[in-house]
């Protein structure tokens, strides 16, 4: 009996440091909910690899692309997923912020339309004088889409909204196309709509979606930026080598949504390519993601890799 109470004793002894050990950390998130482009993240908490480096994550959705940023810079979090370049951004206002993990490389944006007239889009040119529905400015959607819009005669008519607005723009016939992310791209398609643009297929690979967090969590906590980033190159590891887990994963994300929805749609993003092997930032993904926010004049010139990307983190964690 003595023996059992000293066991029971240390048990409970180690689990109160393990809890304790355990850091609750905030991450603001790009848009108001989850998207399956977002899977890399989503798999790092749901098959543990977040726990595993005792990292307990508290979701964020913080609407567009500059907002999710804002809560790294206000310090509402100590991390963003969202488009990376904001750290660049912040650098030349004398922010000190850093991406610290690549999670996409390439758009996987879908364009879907409830027209018969409308051929599927294999030239850019083909979208001159359509009204295109597209996620506010400066979100990257906004900002490559007006960067295609560019060398397009007459040019296509972007219009505006907010997400989980982009269905709605179709059926009110405010848009030919809408342009939106997975799982909703699956969905439109599933109840009638038909896809017929990939714009990912006219736009160079780039750094797309990362981590990103501010100088100050860095150097208070480098350990925590580590266990953040390994957990993540873990995820991309599974997302590449073991399609059944991860749909069942991306599957349980969406539990309203028609299981073979999620399966489509989790085949699209993969054959995309929009998934990096490793979370890794390479400087010729940066250096374009920065000359599209030069040409739109968010950035006033290219700067060094170092300036706002720390690649240390990432250089430590093996391919697996």
């Amino acid at each position: 009996m003595k023996y059992r109470a000293i066991v029971i004793c240390l048990s409970l002894f180690f689990a109160t440091i393990a809890h304790a050990e355990v850091k609750q950390v905030r991450l603001a998130q790009f848009g108001q909910s989850k998207f399956l482009l977002y899977l890399p993240l989503y798999v790092a908490m749901k098959a543990g690899y977040l726990k595993d480096e005792g990292i307990e994550v508290s979701l964020v959705f913080a609407g567009n692309d500059d907002q999710t940023f804002a809560a790294v810079a206000s310090g509402a979090t100590q991390f963003a997923v969202g488009d990376p370049i904001f750290t660049a951004i912040a650098a030349e206002r004398g922010f000190r912020a850093k991406t610290v993990a690549l999670l996409i490389e390439k758009l996987a944006l879908y364009g879907y339309t409830n027209s018969k007239e409308i051929p599927p889009i294999v030239n850019p040119h083909q979208l001159s004088s359509l009204r295109v529905g597209s996620f506010p400015s400066p979100s990257t959607t906004f900002t490559l889409l007006s960067r295609l819009n560019s060398g397009i005669t007459p040019p296509m008519k972007i219009v505006q909204g907010a997400h989980g607005t982009q269905l709605g723009l179709l059926t009110s016939q405010r848009v030919d196309i809408a342009l939106d992310l997975e799982p909703t791209v699956s969905i439109a398609e599933a109840a009638g709509n038909r896809v017929v643009l990939d714009l990912g297929r006219f736009t160079e690979p780039a750094a797309i979606t990362g981590l990103m967090t501010s100088q100050k969590v860095i150097d208070q906590d480098p350990a925590l930026v580590q266990g953040f980033v390994s957990a993540l190159q873990r995820a991309l590891r599974l997302i590449d080598t073991d399609r059944a887990k991860v749909i069942s994963i991306a599957q349980g994300l969406f539990p309203d949504i028609d299981p073979q929805i999620i399966e489509r749609a989790f085949d699209r993003l993969r054959l995309s390519g929009c998934y990096p092997k490793r979370v890794e930032i390479p400087e010729q993904h940066w250096r374009t993601s920065q000359q599209i926010r030069v040409e739109r004049g968010d950035l006033q010139k290219i700067q060094p890799l170092d300036v706002a990307v720390d690649n240390r983190f990432a250089s430590k964690v093996p391919s697996l």
